[in-house]
């Protein structure tokens, strides 16, 4: 299956160029974690736009950087179900990939292995999680061969 991206932001001409790259890694994501049966979708959009997905489905409202919404979490499961829609933030990528010492592309990519992490069911709410959600995005960010560490200040 394939990971589909969609763009919803104010400037969607520059949003459109990261497509393909979010593409190609969502389904080398998919193949590294043995799901590639399952789609991925990844929605592409700006301040404005997460913050109401965060109010919508979190109580939060600000922006955040990424966020998960992970299928299995359904109550109701069919036959056949998409792993699950993993929504970057732009403008915040674009903003902190300088405190992460990463260019735009790579900032996007590592919020995208972190938000597929939490579709998986990692988390960092406590110490022990942290850990192995930690160790999970650095093995994912060896096999998309993405040319820099993980933020060590991410989380």
């Amino acid at each position: 299956m394939p990971a589909d991206v969609c763009v919803e932001c104010a400037d969607a001409n520059r949003a459109e160029s990261y497509i393909q790259l979010l593409e190609n890694v969502g389904e080398e994501l998919l193949r590294a974690c043995a799901v590639s049966d399952r789609e991925l979708s990844i929605l592409l959009t700006d301040d404005p736009g997460i913050q109401a997905l965060n109010a919508q489905w979190r109580g939060v409202d600000a922006p955040t950087d990424v966020l998960s919404f992970a299928f299995d979490e359904v109550e109701q499961h069919a036959e056949w179900m998409p792993l699950g829609d993993v929504v970057l933030n732009l403008d915040r990528a674009d903003t902190q990939r300088h405190d992460h010492g990463l260019s735009l592309e790579q900032e996007l990519i590592y919020l995208l292995i972190h938000g597929f992490c939490h579709l998986r069911g990692f988390d960092h709410a406590e110490p022990e999680e942290a850990a192995h959600m930690k160790a999970e995005e650095e093995r994912l960010v060896g096999i998309v061969g993405l040319d820099a560490q993980r933020p060590q200040n991410f989380f």
